[in-house]
């Protein structure tokens, strides 16, 4: 495997400093870990979701999503970022046509297929504490739980 990819819900655990996670960070090269752009997505959708909530005529109530949006972007900044490029692509067509195959009406989140797609596509390992929704898009090598581990 060439690297690791943090799923969106392992971020929320490294800013807690999570200590199962902190150990296996510090067992793996820093430069080893990237972020697929689809996590940079999610993590700024969230934020601005936050923000956009903010009541017009209660102004102060933007303190608390305005931290969490400078907090965000200081730790995403740590990170390479890897670009969903043509090949990411192509496995999403391939991953989209297996789910159709398999159940009709099949409906799997969006980002989760384009992440399992980079995932894929990089030769990388996905950390994530969500396996199971991963679990019919990747290869069981290729999903690692660094919190429950």
């Amino acid at each position: 495997m060439n690297g690791y990819f943090l799923d969106t819900n392992i971020l929320s655990y490294l800013r807690k400093e999570h200590p199962v996670l902190c150990q296996h960070i510090d067992r793996v090269s820093w430069d080893r870990i990237h972020l697929p752009s689809v996590v940079v997505a999610e993590s700024w959708r969230g934020r601005l979701r936050q923000i956009d909530g903010v009541p017009k005529e209660k102004p102060e109530q933007a303190l608390f999503p305005d931290k969490k949006l400078i907090e965000t972007h200081e730790l995403l900044r740590q990170f390479k970022v890897a670009p969903f490029d043509k090949e990411a692509a192509n496995r999403l067509l391939q991953l989209q046509q297996d789910a159709r195959r398999r159940k009709k009406g099949f409906k799997k989140r969006h980002a989760d297929m384009m992440i399992a797609a980079m995932t894929l596509s990089y030769d990388y390992i996905l950390v994530t504490r969500n396996e199971r929704d991963f679990a019919d898009l990747l290869p069981i090598h290729q999903v690692e739980n660094w919190i429950d581990d």
